[in-house]
């Protein structure tokens, strides 16, 4: 990790041909609090222009691909559905693999519209009242009775601990408006699982599904070289994220060039401490 440089737009125009393509993450570095980050849209507008590749990596699960294109075009910004994956894209694969299809699934909070467990193939309740009968559950995030919930889930997993715990979004927290965090998916699925355990039920762990775990960074990978109909060696893209511990750790894993802003949830003085090291730190857009 070099010296934090000012603006990764000027970094971007001189170093442009080192590239073949740009993997981005949304909450943190081209929106936060429901607004577009300054300079984000005129990046955006000059990659359009010059037709460079650009992909969308978010742990947002809560919001659909389509809903999550709608927030950004409405502000100003140019993304089509399919320039987007989402961490929740992930529940596609694991409901394949484990034979769960047609399953009934408790969803904690939201989850898209549409929703991303339906268009994995599973039935869903929010209703607590059917939730012994569920064959697991899947954590979204906000618009739900914490305390009602939380330990509806807890008791659930202590009676089941051996049924899928799907945590789409492994974070611990996520920007919010002014400056605030809140807490994530990860985070809420992590207290449950730290309770279980001291209660003495330790085998439950939760199944994460988006960054920094690599399925999510190849499936994106595998869209983005489908769209553009070759190959694309990894070393010629670049990650850039705000998460130390979801873009520039699962970046760095997948085989990326990690770039961070230093926009959303990491400051300058997290830098120091943390196992992952980003290439190159910049103070924004």
């Amino acid at each position: 990790m070099g010296a934090i440089q000012p603006s990764f737009h000027d970094w971007f125009r001189r170093h442009q041909d080192e590239l073949d393509a740009l993997v981005c993450d949304i909450d943190g570095v081209l929106a936060a609090g429901g607004a577009p980050l300054p300079g984000s849209r005129d990046f955006v507008r000059e990659l359009r222009s010059a037709q460079f590749p650009i992909a969308l990596l978010t742990n947002d699960g809560n919001h659909s691909v389509a809903e999550k294109a709608r927030f950004l075009n409405r502000h100003g910004f140019d993304f089509r559905e399919e320039e987007i994956t989402s961490c929740a894209d992930g529940l596609v694969e694991a409901v394949r693999a484990a034979g769960l299809a047609g399953q009934l699934f408790f969803i904690v909070g939201d989850l898209g519209e549409p929703c991303f467990a339906a268009k994995a193939g599973l039935r869903t309740t929010r209703d607590l009242a059917r939730l012994p009968e569920c064959a697991g559950v899947i954590v979204g995030e906000e618009n739900y009775d914490w305390a009602a919930v939380i330990n509806g889930v807890l008791n659930f997993f202590i009676r089941n601990p051996a049924k899928p715990f799907f945590v789409p979004n492994p974070d611990e927290y996520y920007p919010a408006r002014g400056g605030t965090i809140n807490i994530a998916a990860g985070g809420v699925a992590r207290f449950i699982q730290r309770v279980a355990a001291t209660y003495g039920v330790s085998s439950l762990n939760p199944v994460y599904l988006g960054k920094p775990y690599q399925p999510i960074f190849a499936h994106s990978h595998a869209a983005l070289e489908g769209r553009l109909g070759h190959r694309l060696r990894r070393h010629r893209v670049l990650m850039l994220g705000d998460s130390l511990a979801a873009d520039i750790q699962g970046a760095n894993d997948f085989g990326y060039r990690s770039g961070l802003l230093l926009t959303g949830i990491t400051r300058e003085q997290h830098l120091p401490a943390h196992p992952s090291k980003p290439e190159l730190v910049f103070r924004g857009f």
